[in-house]
């Protein structure tokens, strides 16, 4: 058996969920031309940056119909200065000057359209991340709508849970979460609350939270984990540990020692009604002071009002008493403070 003492400390008021990590930015890259391959830039693991081309491809055609687009457009630009110019002087009517402005606006629309597909023959990035799905080699013929790459942003993963609307005045943005993986050995990782749902989802009456991480480390989207929301922390309130607790159908206890009139050490169970709750320890209500001491490893087989002894104090049965004895443990009580 072992006893430890009541006492101070910080505590808090922890929410527990589940949930799978995701990324809140992720694409799929797919090509918007038919071309065969020629240059793969990247491979499947590679960081890239927003823009970045990922793969070319053939791009002759495009390029013809770029510069051809161009010197058209390039001409037209010429030619309507001059009419610009002539229709100030009233050298031109109206109606020619309106002709002219029209076909500059054409080749302008061409040239655009010309340098678009010029441009689709290099397939950019369209967010900064990491490329989580390769699917196309040099050779191959790309059609237009393809998917051929996927990118994610590692760094907007996040967690969603689902939070009982009765802890809606304690939810904030940016209060304390943490992220535990069993994967990864039930490391902890820092979070907070990124966001909160401004409504409850009446049928399941629950308030959608997103959780970020602040380091990511390891942690990959996909991987499920335990998420602990911080809802509030007591720097002293009294404690004791939860390894104390014995149940009772749907009640809890513990058993706490005192003393009887003829100064024999006996354990009294307390009805413990929990107030806050962490790993470690609980705050109860009542029923404790600081300093008492409680069993926290033995208990199962004590009854009300058992008579325990500590290490150092005297064997029992040298100890004269006429109070009643209730059942005792043969086997001597370390005394442990604290948890």
């Amino acid at each position: 058996m072992e006893l430890a003492e009541v006492k101070r400390g910080m505590i808090e008021a922890i929410l527990e969920r589940s949930a799978p990590l995701e990324a809140e930015a992720q694409v799929e890259v797919s090509a918007r031309t038919s071309n065969p391959a020629i240059e793969l830039l990247v491979e499947e693991g590679d960081k890239v940056e927003k823009n970045e081309v990922l793969l070319r491809l053939e791009s002759d055609k495009q390029k013809n119909d770029f510069d051809q687009a161009k010197s058209q457009f390039d001409k037209e630009q010429t030619d309507f200065n001059r009419q610009e110019s002539l229709y100030g002087d009233n050298l031109i009517s109206e109606q020619e000057y309106r002709n002219a402005k029209f076909s500059l606006t054409q080749r302008r629309l061409a040239f655009e359209e010309a340098k678009r597909q010029f441009e689709y023959t290099e397939v950019r990035a369209p967010i900064k991340g990491t490329i989580t799905l390769r699917d196309v080699k040099v050779g191959d013929q790309v059609g237009s709508g393809r998917k051929i790459f996927e990118i994610i942003d590692f760094d907007s993963t996040v967690a969603v849970i689902h939070v009982p609307e009765q802890y809606l005045p304690q939810l904030k943005p940016d209060i304390k979460a943490r992220l535990i993986s069993n994967t990864l050995g039930d490391t902890v990782f820092a979070g907070y609350v990124k966001r909160i749902s401004p409504i409850v989802e009446a049928r399941a009456g629950t308030i959608k939270v997103t959780v970020g991480v602040k380091k990511l480390g390891a942690l990959r989207p996909g991987m499920w984990v335990d998420v602990e929301l911080v809802l509030d922390t007591k720097q002293e309130a009294l404690l004791i540990p939860k390894k104390s607790i014995v149940y009772d159908n749907d009640q809890t206890f513990a058993f706490k020692l005192h003393s009887d009139t003829n100064g024999v050490k006996r354990v009294k169970r307390q009805l413990v009604l929990p107030e806050n709750a962490d790993k470690v320890h609980i705050e109860p209500t009542d029923g404790f002071a600081v300093g008492e001491k409680v069993v926290v490893a033995g208990q199962s087989g004590l009854k009300e009002n058992s008579r325990i002894r500590e290490v150092g104090d005297p064997d029992p049965a040298t100890v004269s008493t006429n109070a009643p004895t209730a059942t005792a443990t043969n086997a001597p009580v370390t005394s442990k403070s604290g948890t």
